[in-house]
């Protein structure tokens, strides 16, 4: 008998030992898991444009800095005492979790490098904001473990933007998404709206630290995760039962907010991030292409890009209303002063194809002269929220292309998510009509002759304006001492050659 007891016992601890260490197992890969997609997120920022320029410095501290793939050798006691050190109110604690997150800051120096040197730009002007709300300013670190400070970030799930909001929850403090705009690629809107969200998430749960987990994985996971543990109302009290992402969402922010503080006693320096801070906000009037500003400016398009994340399509669509533009603080006058040449310049060009989509953000319906309609099979799985992000939509955009009246749609169906630009063929004249037609002009120019002056119009070009009176652009524009042919004003006055 007591030999059968005996061993029903080693059964039972042999059972429970494995299961043990089946679920550290599992646990240690999902924690893994996370922590890829945390390095993911890191690897696609060391690809933005002023990221990349830096690397490319060799003088950079980008360009000398190596990522410590042994990870960090401090003694716990040592990283224990430096995060006790830190005054906050967020509810801060020193753990296993806790240190590979610190680890993970301070192993990956050229990352948090970069990271250093974007918050130079960013945090600045994000505390501000955030103190007006009330919100801890150390909880603009979020951004780094939501997108590593990269406004264009993009997950699988849709969240965009440098604090990763959901399309319902941008809507919800009030971040507009359509076919120009996504006001969550805004730092500056998307800033104040997770502020504002935060503030709100902490009046649920009267704890940052719980606050902090709904950020993530919304407020009723936290809920749930409260009754299961039977009222706990810490987030260390309720870890276990949250969402295995979220157990190592909040470590992951402390082990940010560890690089952020002591940086340097690990040789982690600020890069030199060429974001320029000197700038200024002007309400642009009319519609523009960022590609318009960079040709008359001058300005490198990628910049333009930088300061102005929200314009999807590099279209400012100020058709009915103004949007703002920012700019160096120097390059306000030019604009200023050149405003109506930038509009003109190729004007063609950069809104016909978009005609299509102009009509359907002024809400005019959609033309079918010289546009394509472009679509999509929806596969199995898919819904019109990531249909839409896919295609740079909203879904109520979306819906209102494929006249729609719920979200339900079925795999296989065909939906319009967009149009193309088909350039109008040009007329061919009858081959025994050229010569005539060139008669014709000659007699016309013999009774009549050129005007005096060209008054520009809207949209017009130097060289349209040119062959309208037989000349090339080069000749009418050295004609009116012009050495510049993409700068035209409204309502300038161009003097005709007679010969």
């Amino acid at each position: 008998m007591k030999r059968n007891i005996l061993l029903l016992f080693i059964i039972i601890s042999t059972f429970l030992q494995n299961s043990h260490a089946q679920r550290d197992s599992t646990t240690t890969s999902e924690d893994n898991t996370y922590q890829d997609m945390l390095i993911k997120d890191m690897d696609k920022m060391l690809d933005l444009w002023y990221v990349k320029k830096e690397i490319a410095n060799s003088n950079s501290v980008l360009s000398k800095m190596e990522d410590d793939t042994l990870g960090v050798e401090e003694n716990d006691s040592i990283i224990a005492l430096e995060l006790k050190r830190i005054s906050s109110v967020i509810p801060i604690v020193y753990n296993q979790r806790v240190k590979k997150m610190v680890n993970l800051y301070l192993s990956r120096k050229r990352s948090s490098s970069a990271i250093l040197g974007m918050a130079q730009y960013y945090y600045p002007w994000m505390k501000e904001i955030f103190d007006k709300y009330d919100v801890p300013e150390e909880l603009v670190y979020l951004t780094i473990i939501e997108s590593s400070l990269n406004p264009q970030a993009v997950s699988r799930a849709g969240a965009t933007g440098i604090w990763q909001f959901m399309y319902t929850t941008g809507k919800m403090y009030d971040l507009s998404v359509n076919t120009f705009i996504d006001d969550r690629r805004d730092p500056v809107k998307a800033t104040d709206a997770a502020a504002r969200h935060l503030k709100d998430l902490y009046n649920m749960f009267n704890d940052w630290g719980l606050a902090i987990a709904a950020y993530n994985c919304g407020p009723g996971n936290v809920r749930k995760a409260i009754q299961r543990s039977g009222g706990k109302t810490t987030f260390w009290g309720i870890i276990n039962y949250l969402p295995r992402e979220t157990q190592n969402y909040f470590p992951a922010f402390i082990g940010a907010y560890f690089m952020m503080e002591y940086h340097n006693q690990y040789g982690i320096r600020p890069a030199k991030i060429s974001i320029p801070t000197a700038v200024d906000t002007i309400m642009v009037t009319k519609e523009l292409h960022l590609e318009q500003i960079s040709h008359v400016l001058k300005i490198d398009l990628q910049e333009l890009k930088t300061l102005n994340p929200q314009y999807k399509r590099n279209v400012i669509p100020a058709f009915s209303e103004s949007y703002p533009l920012k700019l160096r603080t120097k390059d306000i006058p030019r604009f200023i002063e050149l405003q109506d040449s930038i509009h003109n310049y190729d004007y063609d060009t950069y809104f016909a194809p978009v005609k299509a989509y102009v009509n359907v953000f002024t809400g005019a319906g959609t033309s079918s002269d010289n546009t394509k309609k472009k679509y999509h099979t929806v596969k199995s799985g898919e819904t019109l929220s990531k249909i839409a992000t896919k295609y740079g939509l909203s879904v109520e955009e979306l819906k209102k292309m494929n006249h729609l009246t719920n979200n339900y749609i079925q795999p296989k169906k065909r939906l319009i998510v967009g149009y193309e630009y088909v350039a109008p063929a040009p007329a061919k004249a009858p081959a025994d009509s050229t010569k005539a037609a060139v008669e014709s002009t000659e007699i016309v120019k013999e009774q009549t002759g050129r005007p005096e002056y060209h008054t520009v119009q809207k949209g017009e070009s130097m060289y349209g304006i040119a062959t309208k009176y037989g000349l090339t652009a080069k000749r009418l524009a050295e004609y009116n001492n012009i050495t510049n042919m993409n700068v035209l004003k409204v309502g300038q006055k161009l003097k005709i050659p007679k010969d």
